[in-house]
């Protein structure tokens, strides 16, 4: 009996399949009279589109289902079962021949819009702009996007993605990848230089990928990309209804509320990192104050008043750069002095006493660093603090 029914259905199935690629039935009447929808979508998008136990879940998702409910609304006969989504994960090279071929009726999943691809295809309305933006490793490289020429980019294969930065970056070599988190782990063992993709879809991969942590979302769009649902050319009827499902999402903000809902704080938490470092990094250039105390032991017979009015020299051993510091004002047995200088290592000296002494100012230092120098019969001590 089975092997019956696998006859009788073939060469019901090759009518459907070629109609679906290129008759003027609109999918939507497939659908509700197979009580399936097939759409297809790269399920490795989060927060946009991604797996969750055995569902598809975000905003991209949603459109999807709400789609397939519109469709089974709309059937003549309200009896009988409902109209079933069945997600085909495809690549994103795969879902415009899958369209094509009619294996698929529309694809969506944060598809840009590209000249190429509406050669191909048609496109919804869109509704969601894609902010794309530099993803970093400021302990490999600190980049910023003037930075890019000649370097490596990570890129998600078969994306619109691809296509920008390969217009806009087109001495750098794109490397590409599966998923935003490959990409963004290679960035973490450093074999490229910088990563390129939504801006929302980098936070989530940041906050959640292992390792990730000291990595950063340069905060500049480099560009955008409009993002729609794709279907066979000349579907007006899918296209109208699929365009009236977005009006309403984006009339009522459910989008913005599934976005908000899926990603969390993630893009907060991870756009900070970038302006806490360069904060850290501007603290710790700034020049401290340094004040210098010169005295010595009451029972060493040494004339520390011949250190009046002389300058302490600091040299700072990496650059060379010299600072001279007041000259010393004695206040009873102690002298004074003070110099303000960036942090780094430092040689300090008395030239005419022929003194001297390493001193580091450490970027953890506070805005006021005391050394204090102490003459004695055994020696210079010398105490920072």
């Amino acid at each position: 009996m089975f092997r019956k029914l696998l006859v009788w259905s073939l060469p019901l199935l090759l009518p459907i399949v070629t109609s679906c690629g290129g008759s003027s039935e609109s999918a939507i009447t497939k659908i509700q009279r197979d009580k399936f929808a097939y759409f297809g979508t790269v399920p490795f998008e989060p927060p946009l589109m991604y797996q969750a136990g055995a569902e598809l879940v975000g905003p991209d998702a949603a459109l999807g289902q709400a789609i397939v409910e519109r469709i089974d609304a709309a059937r003549e006969s309200a009896t009988g079962s409902h109209v079933k989504l069945n997600w085909i994960n495809r690549t994103y090279s795969g879902l415009i021949p899958a369209i094509e071929s009619g294996e698929i009726q529309l694809a969506l999943g944060v598809l840009a819009i590209t000249d190429e691809r509406k050669q191909q295809v048609q496109f919804s309305d869109p509704y969601y702009t894609s902010e794309l933006v530099l993803i970093i490793n400021p302990v490999h490289k600190d980049l910023k996007p003037d930075g890019l020429s000649g370097g490596k980019i990570g890129v998600r294969e078969g994306t619109g993605v691809e296509a920008f930065v390969a217009s806009k970056y087109p001495s750098s070599t794109l490397v590409k990848f599966g998923t935003l988190d490959d990409a963004v782990l290679a960035l973490r063992r450093s074999e490229v230089d910088a990563v390129i993709d939504d801006k929302l879809m980098a936070a989530y991969s940041l906050a959640t990928t292992p390792g990730a942590s000291h990595m950063e979302i340069y905060p500049e769009t480099l560009g955008t990309l409009e993002v729609a649902v794709a279907m066979r050319k000349g579907d007006a009827q899918l296209l109208k209804l699929v365009n009236e499902i977005i009006a309403e999402f984006n009339n009522e903000d459910r989008f913005a509320s599934l976005r908000t809902e899926h990603l969390g704080t993630r893009l907060d938490d991870v756009a900070v990192r970038y302006s806490t470092r360069q904060e850290e990094l501007k603290k710790a250039a700034e020049p401290r104050s340094v004040s210098i105390r010169v005295s010595k032991d009451n029972n060493f017979d040494f004339d520390i008043y011949k250190m009046a009015n002389l300058q302490f020299v600091l040299q700072e051993r990496s650059s060379g750069n010299s600072y001279r510091s007041s000259r010393i004002d004695f206040q009873g047995r102690t002298g004074m002095a003070s110099v303000s200088i960036p942090p780094g290592s430092y040689t300090l000296s008395l030239p005419s006493f022929n003194f001297s002494t390493s001193v580091e100012i450490n970027a953890s230092d506070p805005t006021r660093v005391p050394i204090n120098i102490r003459v004695t019969s055994g020696g210079v001590v010398v105490r920072k603090g």
